[in-house]
C-alpha cells in the first residue's frame, strides 16, 4: 500500500509509519490481517466415521490376501520359467524356492495392505455433504 501523503510504497505487515515522510498510519483496520482457520461446520458423526473406518480395515484385509495371492503367483511362475532347478536335484525345505514363495506372499500382502488403504482413504463410504 501507499503513504496517503507522499505516496511512498508501505509494507504495512512490517512498519506503520511512512519512512520518508514520517507519517503514521490512522486506519489500521484497513490491513488485512490474517484470521483463524474456519472450522468445516460439517464434518462426519461418529456413525459415519466408524463406517469408514471398518471399510478401511475391511479393503485393507481383502487387498492383502489379493496381493499376497497374486505375488505368489506371479513369482511361482517366474521362478519355473527362468529359475528352473536342475530335475535331479534334491529338493528339501528352505531351498531357494520356499525363499521366494514366502517373499513373494509378504511382499504382495504389504503392498496390498498399502494399495487398499490408499484406496479406503481416497474414496470412502461416507463423506462430508
Amino acid at each position: 500500500m501507499n503513504c496517503q501523503s507522499c505516496n511512498t510504497t508501505i509494507d504495512y505487515r512490517f512498519q506503520t509509519n511512512c519512512s520518508d515522510c514520517e507519517t503514521e498510519r490512522t486506519d489500521l483496520l484497513a490491513i488485512d490481517q490474517i484470521q483463524d482457520p474456519v472450522e468445516s461446520k460439517n464434518r462426519l458423526t461418529w456413525t459415519r466415521r466408524a463406517v469408514n473406518l471398518v471399510y478401511l480395515l475391511t479393503i485393507s484385509a481383502a487387498t492383502m490376501v489379493a496381493g499376497a495371492v497374486a505375488l505368489y503367483f506371479a513369482g511361482a511362475i517366474i521362478y519355473r520359467v527362468f529359475l528352473r532347478d536342475n530335475a535331479n536335484a534334491i529338493h528339501s525345505c528352505g531351498g531357494p524356492a520356499e525363499a521366494i514363495a514366502i517373499l513373494s506372499i509378504w511382499g504382495g500382502a504389504f503392498l496390498g495392505t498399502v494399495g487398499g488403504s490408499v484406496f479406503a482413504m481416497k474414496k470412502p463410504i461416507c463423506k462430508n455433504s
